[in-house]
């Protein structure tokens, strides 16, 4: 089109005095030349001389029947030849937008020395998000707020992707040097917008412009450009996920000439330019390019912001430019969306021969462990190291080929963040910066390319153009965060996550890989709004999902590391155990029956981890069974004993108490079945047992854990002289005899049941057998139903020496204390208990209830059977209950029929004991009632004294009394030391002295009377 101002003739008459245009059909007469002779414009038909009509067919010997117009401009003077990279750079530039130019070829003494080609690849329509109800207002708006201008729809917004390829000599002065090729693909949309420009604005824009403004437009922007040349070196690098540093930093020095014009297709964040036809000084602030016919300023590298009625016509413009721009990020995000699920299953086989690949190494690392030694495992931890490093390296800069100008300071970015990473040591590093050597996929890659070029700057030299193209892109889905692609596709900014610490290893849905972030950390922060990951989020996704056991192993470990560096989500830590729910592996479960059918499905076992209350120290004997609320050795392992011992997990966990785990092992089937294949559990639970049990000083309570199993058959035992070993035969505590018991007194009694000595080899004290029941000598039971046998029911001395020898239990004593089994002197017709016998003593014989104990022995009975028979009850002084009846029964009788001798030797043998230490002295005041001290009264009528039997309460000892009628004890005894002990009164109180002599008096006064009466009736009858 003929421009407005004639700048392009212009600028073509400065460099050339007569240029020639030639268009027709090659070899006919219709062509026709035009060409500038002097002053003026000369026209030409006929046939066009050959070589005019394609020059490049000419110049390259090619066949060519294609028909050009020719623009043959000759220098007006001679200019030196220009670097070619610059001027590739310049003529890449001009074909940013443009539509029918596609091709440009630069020859140099006729011999091509630079191709730049643009071919359009593909083209489809940008569709407009609509409301997700009538109701909602979040739907894509495509106006601008001053409704001036409007934007099409269906094919009116396009996105087209071109191919830009350059191919350049790499020698100009040779001929026949090669030629260097490198490609780039472009993204490009455009939208026709329709205007509708108010009448008071448009009048003011022709006044200024001297132009009608257009009814429609067009607006195209240039999103980005990827490199995708299979030959440039630069792409071995990005796709290679290990590499050094070194080579890295090489990577400008090796770049080849050609991807440096290709390079300059692409704008680097925030450096795109406002096309206004060609190239402004003017940048959008995004790295995206604009071409739209905005109003510029007559030199035409500014847009004109200071007329009103321009500034209104250009801001709407270029907020509309904003609109398109949001739209060709919604499509162009959903396009690598969809890529992204088709092409999940390529992922997830990469990831299946990755673990393949660590497994493959950690077998290889373990067999180098066992067979070399130290300098093997040096050697393996340096490796491991170096592929550290080169993974870190990969995933940080795998996109570098992606990028043109911004290449070293994008290099520089990245390198920074590497010691933002490095923890206190590898694993630390590790898991708080999972490693994640996955190299970037082709939709990752375009992911990054596009989000960079909406990573914002502020826009030059006028920074309002990029507020107003900011602006637009806001106002296109205002309720809509804009998209970014997660390791789960394509999802909102807002619904996205950040890594944090480690916190994306465990499954979160949604998660930003951190290279991805990395190369795009503006349009995620800024522009996306994407949080980072916080506890709250990985709370809910452990809700939802099931840890294999390496992953739990990974979680427990990171826990206090991520605590230590983010204060405060300690209080978070209940509450994320109560979230996880893990499976172990196979080859940890429990072995399967032989029983079982093979073909059955495995029954995965899904467990709390809220449910584990504890873990094991290093004290505690490996091998034994453990309660589902403990860690399994196995696992425990992995996991590591000081990751189980951090201060983070004191509110999770704790130590197994020996007591938790005593209360589980006395219920487990080893214990209460008593199977073969759990003989050795068994004996190992047992020793383990046995030595807690000797380590309390206080053992009540702990025996009361072992109740349950104090009846059951779980101890091993000997028989026949051979080891439970081997005849695996289990008893009952009770049914058992220590194997040091010397049993030899009852061989022929019957089958005597020793524990197994090995278990003593192994450990187990005598202390703790006894505690739980094992018999240090026979049951009395058995001992009681055998006496006949061992011949001891008529000599009790040997039994009472085995007795007295053995290690007898309370229950033991209980029971020989209560059961008769002792014969009683001079009475062979029943056994008695030894609370019912007396130890021999000729004191004793008096009492005729009193039962010696048979005794056969002409040297006495030792001071140790003595005693030891007294600990059972045997007796050694009556009771005084038993005395006073038999000496009150004694005093009942007649004088004739009463034994004196016998009551005189109970007499004294009961004074014998009262006193001040006496043994009944205590006792003897409840018995001073009974009558059963002589004494003698004197009759007061006949004078005559009589004896008779009285209490303690109701005699006396002073031979005065008698005159007085009282009871006197009789002379005969010892007065003094019976009135003493029994605590017999000297005299009658004062009280009963007056009593009983005014009783006398009123006698005498009774007997005066009587007499008088008959003094007077003998004297009537004289």
């Amino acid at each position: 089109k003929v421009g407005a101002f004639g700048v392009g003739a212009y600028t073509m008459f400065s460099i050339c005095e007569e240029p020639l245009v030639v268009s027709g059909k090659r070899g006919e007469e219709e062509a026709m030349a035009f060409f500038w002779k002097g002053d003026g414009l000369w026209t030409k038909t006929g046939k066009a001389p050959p070589g005019i009509v394609n020059i490049s067919a000419t110049l390259s010997n090619e066949k060519d029947e294609n028909n050009w117009t020719s623009f043959i401009l000759p220098s007006r003077d001679p200019y030196p030849l220009p670097d070619l990279v610059e001027f590739g750079q310049f003529l890449t530039a001009a074909l940013t937008f443009t539509q029918c130019l596609a091709n440009i070829k630069v020859y140099v003494n006729q011999t091509l020395q630079l191709d730049i080609n643009k071919t359009i690849l593909e083209s489809h329509t940008i569709a407009t998000p609509k409301a997700s109800s009538w109701w909602k207002n979040d739907g894509a708006l495509i106006s601008s707020s001053t409704g001036m201008f409007v934007l099409g729809k269906g094919s009116d917004l396009t996105q087209t992707s071109v191919q830009m390829t350059v191919s350049l000599r790499k020698d100009v002065s040779n001929p026949d040097s090669a030629m260097e090729t490198s490609t780039v693909r472009a993204r490009y949309a455009s939208a026709m917008v329709k205007t509708k420009i108010p009448p008071d604005v448009e009048k003011r824009i022709i006044r200024v412009t001297k132009k009608n403004p257009p009814k429609e437009l067009t607006v195209q922007i240039f999103l980005d450009a990827a490199n995708h040349d299979e030959d440039d070196e630069s792409l071995t690098i990005k796709r290679n996920t290990k590499f050094n540093l070194n080579k890295l930093a090489n990577i400008g020095t090796k770049q080849s000439m050609a991807s440096k014009i290709t390079d300059s297709f692409s704008p680097t964040p925030g450096s795109g330019r406002i096309f206004i036809g060609f190239r402004t000084s003017q940048t959008t602030g995004f790295g995206v390019h604009l071409a739209a016919p905005l109003m510029p300023t007559v030199e035409r590298e500014a847009i004109d912001f200071v007329d009103p009625a321009l500034r209104e016509f250009n801001s709407s413009l270029l907020e509309v430019a904003g609109i398109l721009m949001r739209l060709a990020l919604e499509h162009e995000m959903n396009r690598i969306g969809m890529l992204w699920e088709e092409n999940a299953e390529e992922r997830k086989q990469w990831e299946i021969s990755r673990e393949e690949e660590k497994r493959k190494q950690k077998e290889k690392d373990e067999s180098n462990t066992k067979s070399g030694g130290n300098a093997a495992a040096a050697s393996s931890g340096a490796k491991d190291t170096d592929n550290d490093n080169d993974s870190i390296a990969g995933s940080l800069f795998g996109f570098a080929s992606y990028m043109a100008r911004g290449f070293k300071s994008t290099v520089v970015e990245a390198i920074k963040t590497v010691p933002e990473i490095l923890g206190e040591d590898d694993e630390t590093t590790e898991l708080l910066n999972p490693r994640d050597d996955r190299p970037l996929s082709m939709e990752e890659r375009d992911a990054i390319v596009l989000m960079k070029a909406f990573c914002a700057r502020p826009s030059t030299p006028d920074d309002l153009v990029g507020q107003y193209l900011a602006k637009g892109f806001s106002r296109c889905l205002p309720s809509q965060t804009p998209p970014v692609l997660t390791m789960d596709g394509v999802v909102r900014g807002k619904d996205a996550r950040l890594c944090h610490h480690g916190l994306e290893a465990f499954g979160v849905p949604n998660v930003v890989r951190r290279v991805v972030h990395e190369n795009a950390k503006e349009y995620h922060s800024m522009v996306a709004g994407c949080p980072r990951l916080n506890i709250n989020d990985l709370i809910m996704s452990l809700r939802e999902q099931v840890l294999e056991e390496a992953m739990l192993i990974r979680f427990l470990k990171w826990w206090p590391k991520f605590c230590r560096i983010d204060n405060g989500v300690e209080r978070f830590g209940i509450r994320l155990k109560e979230a996880v729910r893990y499976q172990t592996n196979s080859e940890n479960a429990s072995p399967k029956k032989q029983t079982e059918k093979e073909e059955e499905p495995e029954v995965v076992q899904v467990n709390r981890l809220e449910s584990i209350l504890y873990y094991t120290d290093r004290k505690f004997p490996d091998g034994l069974p453990l309660p589902e609320t403990t860690f399994s050795p196995s696992l425990q392992k992995r996991i590591g004993q000081r990751t189980l011992e951090n201060n983070f997990y004191r509110d999770w966990w704790s130590v197994l108490p020996f007591e938790i785990w005593t209360s589980f092992i006395v219920y487990h089937s080893c214990m209460t079945k008593g199977l073969y294949p759990e003989n050795t559990i068994r004996r190992m639970s047992i020793v383990a047992i046995s030595k807690h049990f000797d380590s309390l000083e206080r053992k009540g309570r702990y025996l009361e854990l072992l109740a349950p199993i104090k009846d059951s058959p779980f101890l091993p035992c000997d028989t026949d002289g051979t080891d439970s070993n081997t005849t695996t035969a289990l008893k009952c505590p009770s049914e058992l005899y220590l194997a040091s018991s010397d049993l030899s007194a009852f061989e022929g009694c019957g089958d005597f049941h020793k524990v197994a000595k090995s278990l003593t080899k192994e450990g187990v004290s005598e202390e703790f057998l006894l505690a739980m029941g094992v018999r240090k000598t026979i049951s009395m039971d058995f001992l009681f139903g055998h006496l006949d046998t061992l011949k001891w029911n008529e000599n009790p001395k040997p039994l009472i020496n085995y007795l007295l020898n053995a290690d007898l239990s309370r229950q033991d004593l209980l029971k020989l204390r209560s059961t008769c089994y002792l014969p009683a002197e001079n009475d062979r017709s029943s056994l008695y208990a030894p609370s019912d016998l007396y130890l021999k003593n000729d004191e004793l014989k008096i009492f005729p209830f009193v039962k010696f104990l048979q005794w056969n022995s002409s040297e006495g009975m030792p001071s140790a059977h003595r005693e030891f028979l007294i600990k059972l009850g045997l007796r050694v002084d009556p009771p005084l209950s038993s005395i006073m009846t038999f000496m009150e029964r004694e005093s009942s009788k007649t004088a004739e029929a009463r034994d004196h001798e016998t009551h005189g030797a109970a007499l004294r043998y009961l004074t014998s004991r009262l006193g001040p230490s006496g043994l009944y002295e205590s006792d003897f005041k409840h018995y001073r009632h009974f009558k059963f001290l002589p004494c003698i009264r004197q009759d007061l009528e006949t004078g005559e004294v009589v004896s008779e039997m009285q209490s303690p309460s109701a005699c006396y000892y002073n031979p005065s009394c008698l005159v007085m009628g009282f009871s006197v004890l009789d002379p005969t005894l010892d007065q003094i030391q019976i009135a003493n002990r029994t605590k017999c009164e000297k005299d009658p109180p004062t009280q009963i002295l007056l009593k009983r002599l005014m009783q006398l008096v009123s006698i005498s006064q009774a007997k005066i009377q009587y007499l008088e009466n008959k003094a007077g009736n003998t004297s009537d009858e004289r």
